[in-house]
């Protein structure tokens, strides 16, 4: 494979893509009993950054045009390296709200300007280059959800905000590769935005927004389910870590085999029946059930996040137009993806029971599975897109 040192750079800043959210679920009990939330403002903590990450994903065009795509996700690297930093030193709600905000401009740039990237090296490898740059989030969430709790035995700030030392690396790492490239410059290049009046790209901003919100309702709240279901708080966070590496290894397998077998339409229905399968098996309180429940939902929202990211890189004929795709389908899908969280914890605190996150899985599953099967198939889109 040419560029190998680019498939380093991309694995590299996408690990730190979920970090400064994957840290917070583990820690959520501590933080709550330290200063005193209740389940709403707790998950604001998960939820402000992946809001963020849309609204401020519109600000993607400008920035690429302005200071180019490699200043732009270096200057990133170093905004996000700092507000993780400051959760060690600033430790109110407050603060660690703002941080969040911060984190999620940070993604919200970086995210849709590596798929540039990787539409600009890899045109005819991105299904492999997006199983990287899944798998690669997949590897920092694993170690957030593994090492987070155990870290904040010295403190949860600690433990919230020593991960801003991988975005350091990350900037050190992408200084050194890039200063040796030579791209072409994005401003240099016309476009009219984001592709507003397609309908193909709203249907991609609703299965964005729809999965995201299953996986960070998943994240958030799948330690407290099993608590309440009689699990301690470090068995609880060790099932989450296993949801969070069946998640990372088929973000890295499905998107592999969708280059060899298969269409989209087909995948994301595979998918969306075991994500509902698992549902049911957690609705239970059964061990066994409970495990395969959570493998299951792992496998499902492990096809559907780079199938999200896929879809459209495939609608774009070049880097600057798959940014623009990029960014308009996460902007508007990490706005509702970032709500579905809130809208659990204000659904926990009314009925006192977790598992009201389950019942709000089935109908966004099944709500995508409706998607899939009432609209065109995607792979006639992708085949198709150039026409429209």
């Amino acid at each position: 494979m040419k560029n190998k040192k680019m498939v380093l750079v991309v694995f590299i800043v996408a690990l730190n893509l979920r970090l400064g959210i994957s840290s917070i679920p583990p820690s959520i009990g501590l933080i709550k009993q330290d200063l005193q939330l209740n389940n709403f403002q707790v998950s604001l903590l998960t939820s402000i950054p992946v809001i963020c990450m849309g609204v401020m994903a519109f600000g993607v065009k400008r920035m690429q045009q302005q200071i180019g795509r490699d200043r732009s996700i270096l200057f990133c690297l170093f905004i996000l390296a700092m507000g993780t930093a400051s959760r060690i030193i600033f430790s109110n709600y407050l603060s660690l709200v703002i941080s969040a905000v911060v984190i999620g401009f940070a993604i919200a740039i970086i995210g849709p300007l590596l798929s540039s990237l990787i539409k600009e090296y890899f045109p005819r490898q991105t299904g492999l280059l997006i199983g990287v740059y899944s798998i690669s989030m997949g590897v920092g969430s694993a170690a957030a959800s593994r090492f987070s709790l155990s870290l904040a035995d010295h403190s949860w700030p600690f433990a919230l905000g020593i991960w801003s030392v991988l975005a350091i690396v990350a900037g050190v790492v992408w200084s050194f590769v890039m200063e040796k490239k030579t791209i072409q410059s994005s401003a240099s290049i016309t476009s009219s935005g984001f592709p507003l009046k397609k309908l193909q790209a709203w249907r991609m901003v609703l299965f964005f927004g729809l999965q995201s919100g299953m996986f960070y309702g998943v994240s958030t709240w799948l330690v407290e389910l099993l608590v309440q279901k009689g699990f301690s708080r470090g068995e609880a966070s060790q099932y989450l870590t296993i949801f969070v590496i069946v998640q990372m290894i088929f973000s890295f397998v499905i998107p592999v085999l969708m280059d060899h077998w298969g269409n989209t339409r087909r995948w994301i229905l595979i998918c969306g029946g075991l994500i509902l399968l698992g549902v049911g098996c957690l609705l239970t309180n059964t061990l066994f059930l409970l495990i395969s429940g959570i493998v299951l939902i792992g496998f499902g929202l492990g096809g559907y996040f780079p199938i999200a990211m896929l879809l459209p890189l495939q609608a774009s004929e070049d880097p600057l137009e798959a940014s623009l795709w990029t960014g308009m389908v996460q902007s508007f899908g990490y706005i509702v993806g970032g709500s579905i969280p809130i809208l659990l914890g204000i659904a926990v605190d009314i009925f006192r029971s977790f598992n009201v996150f389950l019942y709000v899985m089935i109908i966004l599953c099944s709500g995508i599975l409706l998607l899939t099967i009432q609209g065109r198939g995607y792979e006639n889109d992708e085949k198709s897109q150039s026409g429209e």
